[in-house]
């Protein structure tokens, strides 16, 4: 090999290690910004899948329909949850 072709291939192989490096840091600095990016999105506030419907006001059965409230106070809609049961007492009995 001529010294001259050792020369070019020594620059040659200088030009594609800084070309690897860069490349390289190009690929490391694109995966931490998705990282980055992902992590962000994910501490958002949980927003439901399908949209939520309040119930209607119901009035109780026995009293007329009002055209319109006659207080400012809100007004609540019961609730759609059972009730909580207290737990069963234990058994005291000395048997």
């Amino acid at each position: 090999m001529t010294p001259q072709q050792a020369n070019s291939d020594e620059r040659d192989n200088q030009r594609v290690f800084r070309w690897g490096i860069g490349a390289a840091l190009i690929i490391f600095l694109l995966a931490l910004a998705y990282n980055f990016l992902i992590q962000t999105r994910e501490e958002g506030p949980v927003k439901p899948s399908t949209p939520t419907q309040s119930a209607p006001l119901v009035a109780p059965s026995g009293t007329a329909p009002q055209s319109a409230p006659s207080s400012t106070a809100p007004q609540t809609v019961p609730s759609t949850t059972a009730p909580q049961t207290p737990p069963a007492p234990a058994n005291t009995q000395g048997k």
